[in-house]
This record gives structure tokens, C-alpha cells and sequence, in this order.
């Protein structure tokens, strides 16, 4: 008995989990006899890898053909947790003999990507568990983490399109025309999901001589992976479905439509991870009799877990078994012995993969915001919801602050970017100056005082900012001289110059035109 018998459970049968769920665990194990060590941590590690190798030859500096190999290889992570269910890196925990229960919980990113297993390359996600021993080999256990990103067509426009191909040939054989055939195949929609029925309409019109031997629809699957190190491209190519109709001979027509049924297949939503792209095209080959060529036709189709509202939005889904499974509650069972202390039995969320009587995931973008029981409090998300919660709950997890909670501005009644004069003033209103009568004391000096200019009878003597009274009183012009322009040419009419006694005084009449009072020059003598 002892770790190596030990389990990793998890709150979902199948292990599968949607991006943002929590993964909640335990590690359950006994023991016969005293163990000692420096701690047991938990880590959830979720990557991508590609590698795959290349031969090649070349000419040595002998002259001689040698062959050498070329690793292509490409790396990310999407999560790396760590967490000490007992212990540390340091120190030493003595555990009595017993049966032990240490619980642990992973957060996962909202838009990681699907696991996903490929020739050359793979997306996967793990917990693993290890028993740090002081001189001595690490224990290990692991357990594997399923991601099903869902991929809603809903999401992209291009699924509600149409796809249509048409094929206009012209046969010849030795210069002599043999006729020609036109084909037509159309699509309803370009999204899909596995179990649904595509309704595909075709039709021939053969006018010539050559026999046209079948025309194949196919759906196929690319894979294309991507090395950083050493860049390269690397694709696989997978046949999905296909169906051949035919032949249709010369001089006839023929119109068919025909089901083809989406196959179980494994859906795969890579769009956060950078180096594997899996594609879906639907494929249309008009093969004709003799050396005459085929017709090609590639269109893209997209094939996601979430149908579109209104289109086969009702068949069973074929892959519901392997959606996410959440199982009853995992509680800790305070069954341990020894000195150790654990936290409080807290409850699992109960999350069903989908909604009631819906065999695909609900259409809208998030389910229901009905809560599940978790740990936390009442006020708080489900932890372990098939999506996200609605944007529309913004008194929990808004997307963007609110003004109320996080605002992204200071709020004037909060903290205003700039200091109102009734809340802190940069500078104090009280008199710089303490000795003697403060009522004599000038005030302190400040940049922005409280009033535009004090009033006369406050403001101190020396160094005034601006005369008290004016030099000129009851005048209309502001400053001394000896005439006063008018027009817009510069002509000056005389005036009186202003003293204290004799203010000056405007023109008694302005002339209506600056050229009235100049005189014309004279007129120049001619010789």
C-alpha cells in the first residue's frame, strides 16, 4: 500500500471539460507505515507540441554524399499551474499510517483551445501529481484532462451561406467537338455538425457525345502543422464522406438530390493555438469517359458543435457521451490519521453538459445563469458552467468596469482628476504670514486664488499686481498720445494732450472717409 496504489478522481466521469470550467480533484491514497518527504504538489499543464524529422543529403568537404537529419519542431503553453496540496519545497512532512484525501482545483483559461491528437503534433492538457522526496525519486501520477472548445456556427456568417459549383466543359477529341455538359451542384448552408443530414441538389445536362461516368461529393479533412525551429509546413489529408452519382450518357439529363450524412467525427476548435490549423472543404469531381480531363471544384465547409438556430437545430448529437459529465459532488472525507491538518469538506458544482431535452449545446452564446452549488458564495459565478455566463450579469463578472465597482476614470464625486477648490486646494486660504494682526497679513500667495483679483480694500500696498486707480479717469482711450488714429490708413487727427486736470476728449467730428481731409499731391511740372 502507499501512493504508487493511490488514485487521481475527478468531478467528471470522462474527464472533459469546457474552456473556463474548473477541474476539481483529489488524491486519494493509504499507507501502512510512517512517510516522509517534503511535500505533494498538484499541476494542471496544458500545451501544444509538434516535432516530426526530415532526411536530407549533401556533399561533404571530401566530396563525398552524407545524409544528416532535421528536427521541426514548435512550442506552447496555454496553462501551467502548480499547487502544494501538503508541504513545500522545503522543510519535511511526516505523515502517520492512514488514509488520506488531499483535494485541489485548476481554473482553466476561457478560450483555450481543443485537445487534440495528431501524426505530428498534439494539444493536451494533464494533471499531475508528485511526491517531492528529499535524496530519493520523485512519485509520480498523472491523469489526463479533456478540452472540448465548443465551435459555434453561429458565430461566423459564412455558415449561413450557400454553396453552389457549376461546371461548363467542352469535349474535343482529334480537333472534332464531341459537345458539351453542364453541372450544377448547390449546398443550403456551408456549417454543419456531425449527425446532421446535408441535402445536396445535382444536375446534368449532358448535350455532347462523351458519357460522363459519376460525379463524386466528398467531404475531406485537412490538417496543417507548423514548425518555428527549422520553419516548416507539414499537412495530412483524411477522406470524411463521399458519395458518387452516374453515369449520365450523351444527349441526356439528370437531376438528383441527395442526403449526405455529417459522419461522428471529433470536433476541433484550434483558433488560440498558434501551430495546428484542422480544415473542412466539401469536394466536387465531374469525371468524364476517355482522355478527357476532370473537373474540379473545392469550397470551404465548417463543421462545429453547435448547429445553427433554425436548421437541424433538433437531431441528437452523436458525440453528447463525450461532452462534459460533471458527477456528483467530490467531498473530502476527513478519514485521515497522523498530525496533519486538511481544509473544510466543501461541495463540488453539479453541472449537467447541456440543458434538458437539448441533444447539441444551447444555441445562444452562454447558457442559463442558473447557479450550481460550489464552494463559493451565492453572489459569485458557477464555477463549472458548460459556458461562460452572460454579459447581461454585470453586477459579478462584468466584462468591462463599471463606474459603481472599478470605474476606468477617476469619478469627479470620487476622485477627481484635478483638485476641486471646496475639497483639497493645492495651497492652504489661511494667511502665510502669523505675526501680528492677521487681518494685516497678505494672503499666502497663491497661484489660483479662490476670487479672479482681491478686492480693493484687501489688497496689501507694496508690489501691487495692478493699479488701484487708474492714471486717467473717466477717458475712453487707454493710454496717452497726441492723436488719434482713424480710417485704416494711419491719418491722425490732433488732439490735446490728457493730464489730470485736462483728460483728453475724442474728436468732435470723424471724418466719413480716411482720404477726405488729404490733399491731393500736386501736380508734377512737365518739361
Amino acid at each position: 500500500m502507499g501512493f504508487d496504489e493511490g488514485l487521481i478522481t475527478l468531478n467528471s466521469d470522462n474527464g472533459s471539460y469546457f474552456p473556463g470550467q474548473t477541474v476539481y480533484g483529489k488524491l486519494v491514497f493509504s499507507q501502512d507505515k510512517i512517510k516522509k518527504f517534503r511535500g505533494i504538489s498538484a499541476k494542471l499543464k496544458g500545451y501544444c507540441k509538434i516535432h516530426w524529422t526530415t532526411h536530407h543529403s549533401r556533399r561533404n568537404s571530401q566530396g563525398k554524399s552524407e545524409s544528416y537529419t532535421v528536427n521541426h519542431e514548435s512550442y506552447e503553453e496555454y496553462i501551467n499551474h502548480k499547487a502544494f496540496l501538503i508541504g513545500g519545497e522545503r522543510g519535511e512532512v511526516e505523515l502517520q499510517p492512514g488514509k488520506y484525501e488531499f483535494p485541489f482545483e485548476f481554473q482553466l483559461p476561457g478560450n483555450c483551445p481543443s485537445s487534440f491528437e495528431g501524426t505530428v503534433g498534439h494539444v493536451r492538457y494533464e494533471i499531475k501529481v508528485v511526491v517531492d522526496r528529499a535524496f530519493k525519486i520523485d512519485q509520480e501520477k498523472k491523469v489526463a484532462v479533456r478540452i472540448i472548445a465548443p465551435l459555434d456556427l453561429n458565430q461566423d456568417p459564412y455558415c449561413r451561406e450557400p454553396i453552389e459549383f457549376e461546371f461548363e466543359d467542352v469535349y474535343c477529341c482529334c480537333c472534332l467537338s464531341r459537345g458539351a455538359t453542364d453541372t450544377v451542384v448547390k449546398l443550403p448552408v456551408a456549417g454543419y455538425c456531425p449527425g446532421q443530414l446535408i441535402p445536396i441538389e445535382v444536375a446534368c445536362e449532358n448535350s455532347g457525345r462523351v458519357t460522363i461516368d459519376d460525379i463524386k461529393l466528398m467531404i475531406k479533412k485537412k490538417v496543417t502543422y507548423h514548425a518555428t525551429t527549422n520553419p516548416a509546413t507539414r499537412e495530412t489529408k483524411d477522406l470524411i464522406a463521399e458519395i458518387k452519382k452516374g453515369p449520365i450518357p450523351g444527349d441526356t439529363t439528370r437531376n438528383w438530390t441527395v442526403e449526405m450524412v455529417v459522419p461522428s467525427i471529433d470536433i476541433y476548435n484550434l483558433a488560440a493555438c498558434r501551430y495546428i490549423d484542422v480544415d473542412y472543404t466539401f469536394k466536387v469531381v465531374v469525371s468524364p469517359s476517355g482522355c478527357h480531363s476532370d473537373s474540379k471544384g473545392y469550397k470551404r465547409l465548417v463543421i462545429g458543435n453547435i448547429p445553427l438556430v433554425g436548421y437541424q437545430d433538433d437531431v441528437q448529437n452523436p458525440l453528447h457521451d463525450q461532452m462534459p459529465q460533471i458527477s456528483a459532488p467530490i467531498v473530502n472525507q476527513p478519514s485521515h490519521q497522523g498530525n496533519v491538518s486538511y481544509p473544510a469538506p466543501y461541495p463540488y458544482p453539479e453541472v449537467t453538459p447541456y440543458p434538458s431535452g437539448a441533444s447539441y449545446p444551447v444555441t445562444t452564446q452562454y447558457p442559463s445563469t442558473q447557479k450550481a452549488q460550489t464552494p463559493y458564495p451565492p453572489d459569485q459565478i458557477a464555477a463549472n458552467t458548460p459556458y461562460p455566463p452572460p454579459y447581461s450579469q454585470i453586477s459579478q463578472n462584468p466584462p468591462y468596469p463599471q463606474i459603481s465597482q472599478n470605474p476606468p476614470y477617476p469619478q469627479i464625486s470620487q476622485n477627481p482628476p484635478y483638485p476641486q477648490i471646496t475639497q483639497n486646494p493645492p495651497y492652504p486660504k489661511s494667511p502665510a504670514y502669523t505675526s501680528g494682526d492677521a487681518a494685516q497679513s497678505p494672503p499666502a500667495n497663491p497661484p489660483y486664488p479662490n476670487s479672479p483679483y482681491p478686492t480693493p480694500q484687501n489688497m496689501p500696498s507694496a508690489n501691487p499686481p495692478y493699479p488701484q486707480n487708474t492714471p486717467y479717469q473717466d477717458t475712453q482711450t487707454p493710454y496717452k498720445g497726441t492723436g488719434l488714429k482713424t480710417g485704416t490708413f494711419g491719418f491722425t487727427v490732433p488732439t490735446s494732450v490728457a493730464s489730470e486736470g485736462n483728460p483728453p476728449s475724442m474728436p468732435a467730428v470723424t471724418p466719413a472717409n480716411p482720404f477726405a481731409t488729404a490733399s491731393a499731391p500736386p501736380a508734377l511740372e512737365k518739361e
